[in-house]
């Protein structure tokens, strides 16, 4: 058994509407009016309000533009060099929120839009003074579902050592990998993600308060019909998302079999889970999930608002909802929460949380 707790997310300063997102954008293609009207309803439904960014060249009216100081479109090692430039200090503030000056035995460390060698991992021992046998890990370039792998990790490491003290970072910038290229995948990335982290300790020890999950089981699947739908590839010009509009209809068609895979596992019924921590990957991927599973939109709740308010930040995504979800006013560890995720493969990673006791 594990127990994760201690989550703790930070935004960037460079706060921007969607409304605001979509304007500009619009600014950056040659669009006929027909395409320019429809660009902004697809940001106007896109269930998103606002998101954040590492870089001030995305606030409108800050004239110090660290990408795109040109018309030519930025290299890989441009984007690199920022990454690292602004990965380091926001993923030292969520670490530092969730270690509260504790030494963890452990940190695994989670990036899909940056990595070099030496990596976060180890700028982060350094910054953080932790010491240098604590043991490191990192999960990268794996998607919106890269987080739990690292949880699995985390568990992993804790059923075998019961001293065992996890502490995961995660930092996407994702709009470092804003790109111009005049396709559906890539206005679809344009209009979709957004730059954060965010940090949790996974330890063997029960915490010493209730706003915890315990870590009881996870489950995935491939889709190999829907590996060409959603992909994620290195380029001269950064990292381009291949984001195909049947990615909803395939996650609707697989998230019933999976659930009740996961439930038979588990020997427990439907209504055994109280809480929904789904990953928001787009609003239709919530509304079609939601529709397939028979459940109420207030269920999914946590993962509506997150989108709302800061939009899809990959990876570290998965932590803002479950925040939401131990935030909640009647939120107690007893209560069992379905999480799942979604990434390149087509692969959907699940897990179970707070399994009742009287299960097997």
């Amino acid at each position: 058994m594990s127990y994760l707790h201690n989550i703790s997310c930070a935004l960037p300063p460079n706060k921007l509407s969607q409304e605001q997102l979509g304007a500009y954008m619009v600014e950056q293609y040659n669009f006929s009016e027909e395409e320019k009207s429809r660009l902004l309803l697809m940001y106007k439904r896109s269930g998103i309000q606002y998101r954040h960014s590492c870089l001030p060249y995305f606030d409108l009216n800050n004239p110090n533009k660290e990408l795109y100081k040109t018309a030519e479109e930025p290299g890989i090692s441009e984007r690199m060099e920022l990454y690292f430039k602004h990965a380091l200090p926001l993923a030292i503030e969520a670490a530092k929120g969730a270690l509260l000056n504790q030494n963890p035995t452990h940190i695994i460390s989670v990036s899909c839009t940056g990595m070099a060698a030496p990596g976060l991992d180890l700028m982060l021992l350094e910054e953080l003074n932790l010491a240098h046998d604590t043991h490191r890990s990192s999960v990268n370039f794996m998607g919106c579902y890269a987080y739990f792998h690292a949880l699995k990790m985390a568990d992993a490491f804790c059923r075998a050592d019961k001293n065992a003290h996890v502490l995961i970072v995660g930092v996407e910038l994702c709009t470092l990998h804003f790109n111009r290229k005049k396709d559906t995948d890539q206005i679809a990335a344009n209009l979709l993600f957004a730059d954060g982290a965010a940090a949790c300790i996974v330890s063997a020890q029960k915490p010493n308060h209730t706003t915890y999950f315990s870590v009881d089981s996870f489950y995935s699947r491939v889709v190999p019909q829907g590996k060409q739908d959603m992909a994620w590839r290195i380029s001269e010009q950064g990292f381009l998302m291949t984001l195909s509009a049947y990615i909803p209809q395939l996650l609707q068609s697989n998230i019933k079999s999976i659930l009740q895979e996961m439930l038979q596992k588990n020997q427990l019924q439907n209504q055994a889970i109280s809480h929904w921590g789904i990953h928001p990957g787009g609003r239709k991927i919530l509304d079609y999930i939601q529709s397939e599973l028979g459940i109420q939109p207030h269920d999914l709740s946590s993962s509506y608002q997150v989108l709302s308010e800061v939009g899809n930040l990959s990876s570290v995504t998965l932590l803002f909802v479950l925040k939401k979800i131990l935030e909640k006013e009647n939120y107690n560890p007893n209560q069992t929460c379905f999480s799942a995720g979604f990434g390149p493969g087509l692969t959907i990673e699940t897990m179970l949380l707070n399994k009742p006791k009287n299960s097997v």
